[in-house]
């Protein structure tokens, strides 16, 4: 990793309308002219010697020439930098709004995305719900339909039986009947 200072544009650029004589002009000093002295306010090396001059101005008081020179560069640079704390303040004030914007946007997608998300779900749900009514009444008809065809077996299955016992019961009478002859005919 390299520990080299990320650098960022000394004047934030305004990304607003370009269409007006005062929205290239604003460009154009955005892009041409303000960065350079934002970058010399800005300097390290600017900020101290501007403090310094404080202590000049007080030791050559009497020398009104670099006293009023001194005080002509401290006011100028108080003005600029004044300006330039505006310019960024308003700037950034800008794209705090433009940001708030477009979170509130993204927000108002995302609220329509799940909505409609969740009316697509709910259509699932009720294609589901009809479907499984659909397979219940199936599984019904068929349980009736079995539960019909055994019954009908199970009577078949009964008569069936009754007539087995009725004809087992004839059979018994009979062998009764022979068995009673051959009793009779061997005494």
């Amino acid at each position: 990793m390299s520990d080299a200072p990320i650098t960022m544009p000394s004047v934030p650029k305004m990304t607003a309308n370009t269409d007006g004589p005062i929205e290239h002009l604003n460009a154009f000093l955005d892009q041409h002219v303000l960065p350079y002295p934002v970058k010399y306010l800005t300097n390290r090396v600017t900020i101290i010697a501007t403090l310094c001059l404080l202590v000049p101005l007080i030791a050559f008081a009497t020398n009104q020439v670099f006293v009023l020179l001194a005080n002509s560069y401290l006011n100028v640079m108080s003005v600029v930098v004044s300006s330039t704390v505006l310019l960024y303040s308003t700037l950034a004030d800008l794209r705090a709004k433009q940001a708030a914007e477009q979170r509130e946007l993204i927000a108002q997608r995302h609220e329509k995305m799940v909505d409609q998300r969740a009316q697509e779900d709910h259509q699932k749900i009720v294609e589901i719900h009809s479907h499984l009514d659909e397979i219940q009444k199936i599984l019904v008809e068929r349980l009736e339909k079995l539960q019909g065809e055994d019954h009908t077996h199970i009577e078949e299955t009964q008569k069936a039986v009754m007539a087995s016992v009725a004809s087992h019961h004839e059979e018994l009478q009979d062998l009764r009947k022979l068995v009673e002859t051959l009793s009779k005919g061997s005494k």
